[in-house]
């Protein structure tokens, strides 16, 4: 039986339509995957840039606030020490030779001290120190000015093995803490500091806790929050972490942060 023409002509109409209809939808498919290509690409740009801007800002602060600690170390501690010796050189005798010997000593004794202090200043103020030391032992090296000022009792408690994390990592967090501890100094009112590191599978959990006045958290919930939280938790962000604070007046505050490690 022969297919008249017009069906012929009708099924190649209808055939050539639904190309055109498939190539449309085909065009307009892959200028949206196009779109949301670009669109991705330049979201992803847009984040690097933020976190490579909040990675500076971090470092710029740490370098801040490391000279400082710098400035303050020299001062009350360096600087006594030196018009000490300045003034146990000016008193020697030298008709007294077991005196001046003794002095001398003294003097020499308190001068390699001050030696070795000056040379653990100049590691806090290297940024890439922290990162080659690690995110303990900077905490460790904070800890150990604010426990050489008398002021404070200080406890760093480790659990399990240290993650490696990426610099960037190891600088946020250490900016966070360091901010938490200057936080202390000024408002806490606090007779110790402790801090804990918890290191599991695949989470680090730092607490820091204080003794201090504590305050009311009403005080700092949404919009009454300061520019310093808003800045700890922006970086905790950042880093894919959490951050959560707890406090009573009168009876201390403590800090809790936890950032995935993998």
């Amino acid at each position: 039986m022969q297919v008249p023409v017009k069906v012929i002509i009708n099924v190649i109409i209808t055939a050539s339509i639904f190309l055109c209809i498939l190539g449309g939808f085909i065009i307009v498919f892959i200028k949206l995957f196009e779109k949301t290509k670009k669109n991705f690409t330049l979201e992803k740009e847009n984040i690097n840039k933020e976190f490579e801007t909040q990675l500076l800002k971090t470092q710029l602060e740490i370098q801040e606030q490391t000279f400082k600690t710098v400035s303050q170390e020299i001062h009350d501690n360096i600087g006594q020490v030196l018009i000490f010796v300045k003034l146990m050189i000016n008193t020697i005798e030298l008709t007294d030779t077991e005196a001046a010997g003794k002095k001398l000593q003294e003097s020499k004794i308190l001068v390699g001290k001050t030696i070795q202090d000056l040379r653990e200043l100049s590691k806090t103020m290297n940024t890439d120190f922290i990162n080659d030391v690690g995110l303990v032992a900077s905490i460790e090296r904070q800890l150990a000015f604010l426990k050489k000022s008398g002021l404070y009792k200080t406890r760093l408690h480790v659990s399990g093995d240290a993650h490696e994390m990426p610099p960037q990592n190891t600088l946020m967090l250490f900016r966070i803490v360091q901010e938490l501890m200057n936080n202390i100094v000024k408002h806490a009112e606090a007779g110790s500091v402790e801090v804990e590191i918890n290191n599991s599978h695949d989470i680090l959990q730092l607490i820091i806790s204080d003794d201090g006045r504590g305050f009311d958290m009403k005080a700092i919930a949404g919009s009454n929050a300061g520019l310093g939280l808003k800045n700890m938790q922006s970086r905790v962000a950042l880093i894919h972490g959490s951050m959560q604070i707890n406090s009573i007046p009168g009876k201390g505050t403590r800090v809790d942060i936890e950032v995935p490690v993998k």
